[in-house]
């Protein structure tokens, strides 16, 4: 558990971090007294990737900054189950506000609605769920960025109308919108270069060491792949290691997304990734919504953060905006 004055850090609902950070905050029917400030519960759907560790840090960051709010964050290890317990205790001690963001949409939409109809505001971040029942929703436009993501793809095959070439897409975890949404938004663009062949698709769920030997087993049944496009950065650095292992990545074009500094922008500079397209992390946008809630101010109901791609040219000056 990391701890200073008035925030926590707990991993795992069921571990003793996390008992110990909920018992510090106590219910707030039985100990209102003693509860000064904002307690404000977050239940991330993992930390195994480097974004959402990022995510985090951010958050707690922003946290500091207010010294009248308590911030639980809870780690949900990549199980829908424990993100489901996780909100009912947030509900149950009634909290302030809550922050989720979602392992997957069907299994976490009841208990958003559980909260919302509890009088608790929900603040969703990064990924959506099946219900427009919560406060707002905080996160990038991932069509958006599949979309700039296959016209960067088009223009580094040679241009629209002259592209040519063999992709190879490697996907996040499907069940998830931002994974459908980067790749709708990717093919809808290559899809119009008649002279681009798409292949892959498989599901590594967001993880470097599955992409890794998805590529593995790629380049073995494919004797030519021009560029791999994957959902986040560390699959498609593991796709590079991949190729380079083969002997391979020399000639191919590899682009990711999320554009974290010690990753993708890295990577980008190392000249291992050709590109990558920023994600940003939503935590520091969803916390000033839920006070602004809190406090009675007027929000809106969809907040879209902007994107930039970096690449070798681009990524020491902060790369370029993405337009729509």
């Amino acid at each position: 558990m990391i701890q200073s004055r008035k925030r926590w850090w707990a991993v795992g609902l069921s571990g003793l971090c996390a008992a110990a950070a909920l018992a510090t905050v106590g219910c707030r029917d039985e100990a209102d007294e003693e509860r000064s400030g904002y307690v404000i519960g977050f239940s991330q759907c993992t930390v195994k990737e480097p974004w959402r560790v990022l995510f985090n840090q951010r958050l707690l960051e922003a946290a500091d900054r207010h010294p009248d709010v308590q911030l639980v964050i809870l780690d949900a290890d990549d199980r829908t189950e424990d993100q489901v317990a996780q909100m009912r205790t947030f509900i149950r001690r009634r909290f302030d506000a809550i922050l989720i963001s979602p392992k997957e949409a069907p299994g976490l939409t009841g208990v958003v609605e559980e909260a919302t109809e509890a009088g608790i505001p929900v603040i969703v971040l990064d990924r959506g769920v099946n219900t427009e029942k919560y406060a707002a929703f905080v996160g990038a436009d991932n069509l958006q960025i599949g979309r700039a993501a296959g016209r960067e793809a088009v223009r580094l095959l040679g241009g629209p109308g002259q592209a040519a070439g063999v992709i190879y897409e490697i996907c996040g975890g499907l069940a998830t919108p931002p994974a459908q949404e980067r790749r709708d938004g990717f093919r809808e663009i290559v899809t119009q270069e008649p002279g681009i062949t798409l292949l892959g698709g498989l599901d590594a769920d967001w993880k470097k060491d599955r992409a890794q030997t998805i590529m593995q087993d790629a380049l073995k049944t494919h004797d030519r792949i021009d560029l791999v496009y994957a959902h986040n950065d560390p699959m498609a650095h593991g796709a590079y290691l991949a190729a380079l292992d083969a002997g391979r990545a020399d000639r191919m074009k590899f682009i990711g997304i999320d554009a974290n500094p010690d990753e993708g922008q890295h990577w980008v500079r190392a000249g291992e990734l050709t590109a990558t397209f920023l994600y940003p992390t939503p935590g520091e946008k969803g916390l000033e919504v839920a006070l602004d809630i809190l406090a009675g101010k007027p929000v809106k109901k969809h907040y879209t953060l902007p994107t930039r791609m970096f690449t070798q040219e681009t990524v020491d000056e902060g790369g370029v905006p993405v337009e729509n």
